[in-house]
């Protein structure tokens, strides 16, 4: 009877110090878990979107519509829907006619070649001139009689007659004035060149965009006669099934950038609601006033408009935010690391980030630029996308912390 009480005792303290063990290892744990830095990979953490090369403001001007207005320097010759007709996006509205687009792009190409011509001959003459020898300075003749040995004549002192060369001959001062007279015209051939081919890019747009079509799912609510066209009023006009349609302005400096078809992602400054748009036309003159437009009011803007197909948080009438996608020319946003600023610490050594490194919190010094707001800073090199860094403030954000990828409490933001 003894044993069996013993036994029971002593089960009943094999199992209390199991407890009480497994406790204190679960607040040991607990407790190194909770002095262990949150860290999130970079890819997470990237806010690429905001290296848009372009930020514009807008307003949501009315439900869903394309309105086309007629070139006066082009002529249509073919018109593809009438009123009524229910369109998908990609169908052909209208043409105009080639021919005239076609012998202004032969035009422009021509103008290049003569241009290219002009700049290589520039450039063989600058080169000839920078391969010139220069001659020695004559003395003057006050200098060599002052050189003649006493007793000497004039007649003893002169050399036999040399037989002139027929090569004219430069001077290393004439030979300095030559080049830099020829650089100014190497450098004004080069910009008749470029501009030539501007000229050439925007005849062959033209030409490429001959054939206009929807930008939309819609019906056509209005298109004009092309023989009594008012060019004061849109030509044709496309009422989209969902979504609005959002103006805004670009700068004369940025308006180069500006093309149909690009992306744009838009936010509302009400609702805080974000989607994608595309920008369905951009017009060939300034507007009149820039009253309501932000940014230098001593530029030309131009208008543009957007069609957002979701429709959801945005009123017409309100404003909106407009950020222009990174173009081809301008690099991928997919490469691009934006980081939030306080990610992002800068001491007498330069910008660094903490990053985990087997486990532990490691400064990683990064090179860094200001991003394209306040409050974003781009990361040029010394992170890649599956690095994770830790927020590098406050009692977790110290080197040599153990790291952890369970979140602790609520997110930073």
């Amino acid at each position: 009877m003894k044993n069996k009480k013993l036994k029971k005792r002593l089960i009943i303290i094999g199992v209390c110090l199991v407890l009480v063990i497994g406790i204190a290892v679960g607040v040991v744990l607990l407790n190194q878990n909770s002095r262990r830095a949150y860290v999130q990979s970079v890819g997470e953490l990237n806010l690429s979107y905001v290296t848009s090369s372009q930020t514009f403001y807008g307003r949501v001007a009315e439900s869903a519509q394309q309105k086309i207005m007629l070139s006066s320097e082009k002529k249509v010759s073919d018109v593809f829907v009438e009123k009524g007709d229910k369109l998908k996006k990609g169908d052909k509205l209208f043409q105009y006619d080639t021919r005239l687009l076609e012998l202004s792009l032969e035009e422009k190409q021509l103008t290049v070649t003569i241009n290219e011509t002009t700049l290589s001959n520039e450039k063989q003459k600058l080169e000839t001139y920078q391969n010139i020898v220069p001659v020695a300075v004559q003395p003057t003749q006050e200098i060599q009689e002052a050189t003649l040995p006493e007793g000497a004549t004039e007649a003893q002192a002169e050399e036999p007659e040399v037989q002139e060369s027929t090569e004219k001959t430069y001077t290393a001062q004439e030979k300095a004035d030559l080049i830099a007279e020829q650089e100014i015209a190497v450098s004004r051939a080069q910009t008749a060149l470029d501009s030539a081919k501007a000229e050439l890019t925007q005849a062959q747009t033209e030409l490429d965009e001959a054939v206009v079509t929807a930008k939309l799912d819609g019906v056509v609510s209005e298109i004009q006669d092309p023989e009594k066209a008012d060019y004061t009023a849109p030509f044709c006009v496309i009422v989209g099934n969902t979504g609005v349609t959002v103006k805004g302005y670009v700068g004369e400096f940025d308006y180069k950038n500006m093309h149909v078809g690009d992306s744009l992602m838009i936010q509302s400054f009400i609702s805080g609601a974000m989607t994608d748009g595309e920008v369905m036309s951009v017009s060939d003159y300034p507007v009149d006033t820039q009253m309501n437009i932000e940014g230098n009011q001593n530029t030309s803007y131009y208008e543009f408009t957007a069609f957002v197909t979701q429709s959801t948080g945005f009123d017409i009438g309100e404003d909106v935010q407009i950020m222009k996608t990174v173009s081809d020319d301008e690099g991928e946003t997919n490469d691009v690391i934006v980081l939030s600023k306080a990610y992002v610490r800068t001491d007498s050594k330069g910008s660094y980030v903490l990053k985990d490194v087997d486990g532990k919190l490691k400064r990683q010094d990064v090179t860094a630029k200001k991003g394209t707001d306040s409050e974003s800073i781009q990361i040029l090199d010394g992170l890649t996308m599956d690095d994770m860094i830790a927020f590098p403030y406050g009692s977790k954000g110290k080197e040599g912390l153990l790291t952890t990828t369970e979140q602790q409490g609520p997110s930073l933001f």
